[in-house]
């Protein structure tokens, strides 16, 4: 279908109205600044009551009703007009977040309009924004009014996952079309990787520095070099539709890493994730907490091999501190055990 100019459609709409009611609804719907007014503000302009103005707009909006209705071929653009957003919003499932449909229109410059419209159009149902969503059209009242219980159960369900899912995998749980319900809420978010989970979870929609860090190890599952953490960073900011392009320098990154127990520095400027098993400290408190875990006795070799799980060390740094006798004695047998 050819462009449609939204803004000259609505603008030849209000010139069927009387003066007062045109420059009342052009200025409630921002069809000229592109602003939309308060009825506080407009009923202060026209020296009305804020109550006036909606009777003033709901009286216009039915009279532009009622002639489209019986005049046919004089608002033949305003039904192409019509068709054309109904026509986006069926083919995104006949519902769309708001701001998403102006996009899908290309008429992010021509908002108002086309809010004017879908106002106008008795085919459209609006959801304005709550706590749970951002603003919505839909073709269907249906899907407006399942709006709210649906989405307490999507976020029932991602509480007791924990961990994000795929539009794929929630379909399967739920309905088909669940799209435009999942772009439309405030609490859930897609993630850089196309899956679905809780906005306020890090691998989701990671805020800072160290959530970055965080996702990034994530994604690679071995321990980083903090400079290799930092190239990963700048490269994940450019998908992260929900993060601000940020400067990524490798010593502030090495900054943050040390300062948060979720990293562990195994080796020189080389961090791991604490929930992979690695324990803070130092090489020794290392040797330490796995001589207390297996029975306080074992040989060199075993120690150095579980060692060399935790820490990113040369062989001969092991040996060095079971050396130290204020911490480790050499059993006679060669094994060693901690010191009481």
């Amino acid at each position: 279908m050819a462009k449609i100019s939204f803004e000259t459609t609505t603008l030849e709409l209000l010139d069927q109205l009387p003066e007062r009611h045109k420059d009342v609804m052009a200025e409630r719907f921002g069809l000229v600044s592109r602003v939309p007014q308060t009825l506080e503000s407009v009923g202060r302009a026209h020296d009305i009551t804020r109550e006036r103005v909606r009777q003033i707009v709901e009286e216009g909006l039915r009279q532009l009703r009622e002639d489209m209705a019986s005049q046919l071929k004089k608002f033949e653009r305003t039904a192409l007009a019509l068709e054309r957003v109904e026509e986006a919003l069926r083919a995104q499932g006949s519902m769309k977040r708001e701001d998403l449909l102006l996009n899908v229109l290309e008429a992010k410059d021509e908002a108002t309009h086309v809010l004017f419209l879908l106002t106008l159009g008795d085919q459209f149902y609006l959801q304005r924004e709550t706590q749970e969503f951002h603003p919505f059209w839909a073709l269907k009242k249906e899907m407006v009014e399942q709006a709210k219980p649906l989405h307490q159960k999507l976020l029932g369900f991602f509480q007791k996952k924990k961990s994000p899912a795929s539009t794929e995998e929630l379909e399967r749980f739920f309905a088909k079309d669940l799209l435009c319900y999942l772009e439309a809420s405030k609490h859930i978010l897609k993630s850089h990787d196309g899956k679905w989970g809780l906005k306020t979870w890090p691998e989701v929609n990671p805020r800072g520095m160290r959530d970055k860090a965080h996702l990034v190890l994530l994604r690679e599952g071995r321990p980083l070099h903090f400079t290799e953490v930092a190239s990963c960073i700048a490269k994940l900011q450019e998908v992260l539709t929900a993060s601000r392009q940020k400067p990524v320098l490798p010593q502030t990154v090495h900054n943050e890493l040390i300062k948060d127990p979720r990293f562990v520095l195994i080796g020189r400027g080389t961090y791991g994730l604490s929930n992979w098993g690695l324990e803070s400290g130092t090489v020794k408190d290392v040797i330490r907490s796995i001589l207390k875990s297996n029975g306080k006795t074992m040989t060199k070799e075993k120690l150095i091999e579980e060692s060399l799980r935790q820490r990113k060390v040369k062989e001969s740094t092991i040996v060095l501190n079971l050396q130290d006798q204020n911490y480790f004695l050499r059993n006679e047998d060669g094994t060693y055990t901690l010191k009481t």
